[in-house]
């Protein structure tokens, strides 16, 4: 006869549990990680003095990077708590009293999963590459405040002050101009023209000036000489971009989509592919893992004792811990004999899904036996 499975209205309760729990601890996950990096975005509001619309919308574009490990380990907690909940309060036991297959407890959880799997790929594959480019988007925004030259001051950047009468910013034109150069400790400049113009490279960030009718002062210090020049045109150029709040600008593997991946894999050179073929299969293993985490946590939430009510937290803090350990590991080991992208992309679920499925096979067992007395026991030795 078979066992009665769990009728809809539990699969229900239970469900709405694990969406509750898993939306707190979502919330709560991010939220940390989203304070952690509060501290950069008050300095661009004192130092830069980047709007309040801006730094909201940064902690916005922060969010994707941050659902990568938020979701998967938001779910892997509500799982173990929850179903570690109706273990400490002897519901499970009464499940068993009444004949239930503790298996149907794969159905709520795994409707959860489905929509966690579901939502990590579609950040890991998309939002993760928008929110890049808004980042980016913002700084550069940042990049021209912060360069734009302003009339009658000096306009200090490193190693050089810039003196300008008139701003005309709409023709990015200037008149009454003198530069300041100690970037070369042999050297001072200076520099002073009737008119000039100015450009911002926003792929590069440097700052380039054409001078028109001008002249050179030069002091060699060693030598102590002077020599003076005139010019009818002078470029003079700096690079600006270690005052950038986030240096980083150019897109790094993790942060693109599958396409641009797959573009920059042919564009790379054949002893740089690798990483890019790593990350295209990370962008389908890292939303697996709630699979693996549900064949995981299921058995290890029904089988939890009463040992407090913070020991599910904990629990689920060191799987996952221990998940992105074996991830890392897994990497370097690839990357040292070339492994498999695949394989060493994936390995963290399979050997996380193997040993879950090798704890559900005892699921609805009433013994407590060691992994190494079931082994034993299972092969008669």
């Amino acid at each position: 006869m078979k066992s009665p499975i769990l009728n809809k209205r539990f699969h229900l309760y239970l469900l709405n549990e694990l969406c509750l729990l898993f939306l707190v601890a979502l919330a709560v996950f991010t939220f940390i990680l989203v304070v952690s990096r509060l501290g950069k975005m008050a300095d661009l509001i004192i130092n830069r003095g980047v709007d309040l619309k801006d730094i909201l919308l940064l902690i916005a574009y922060s969010c994707p990077p941050l659902l990568t490990f938020t979701l998967p380990m938001a779910f892997l907690l509500a799982s173990v708590v929850t179903l570690g909940r109706l273990s400490s309060e002897n519901e499970i036991l009464a499940l068993k009293a009444s004949g239930v297959n503790l298996r149907s407890l794969f159905v709520p959880v795994s409707v959860l999963g489905a929509v966690v799997l579901a939502a990590g790929f579609l950040n890991n594959s998309l939002l993760l590459s928008r929110s890049s480019d808004g980042v980016r988007d913002i700084f550069v925004n940042v990049a021209k405040k912060g360069f734009a030259i302003q009339e009658g001051i000096f306009n200090e950047f490193p190693g050089v002050v810039i003196y300008v009468d008139k701003v005309d910013s709409a023709h990015k034109s200037m008149s009454g101009i003198i530069i300041s150069d100690d970037r070369d400790e042999s050297c001072r400049q200076t520099f002073t023209a009737e008119k000039g113009t100015v450009n911002l490279d926003l792929k590069t960030f440097d700052l380039s000036f054409v001078l028109k009718k001008g002249s050179l002062q030069r002091w060699q210090k060693q030598a102590d000489t002077y020599q003076s020049l005139a010019f009818e045109t002078y470029a003079f150029s700096l690079n600006l971009s270690s005052l950038l709040p986030n240096r980083e600008l150019k897109k790094r593997p993790w942060e693109m989509d599958l396409q641009e991946l797959r573009k920059a894999f042919f564009a790379a050179r054949q002893e740089n592919r690798y990483d890019f073929a790593l990350e295209i299969y990370n962008k389908f293993s890292v939303p697996f893992s709630v699979v693996a985490f549900m064949l995981l946590t299921v058995p290890l939430g029904v089988r939890r004792r009463a040992e407090g009510k913070f020991s599910g937290v904990v629990y689920s803090l060191l799987i996952f811990i221990s998940y992105y350990i074996l991830s890392a590991i897994s990497e370097n080991v690839g990357r040292i004999y070339e492994a498999w992208p695949f394989l060493v992309s994936f390995a963290p679920n399979i050997i996380f899904s193997f040993t879950g499925v090798y704890l559900v096979t005892g699921l609805n067992s009433e013994t407590r036996d060691s992994a190494f007395q079931r082994w034993k026991r299972r092969w008669g030795s």
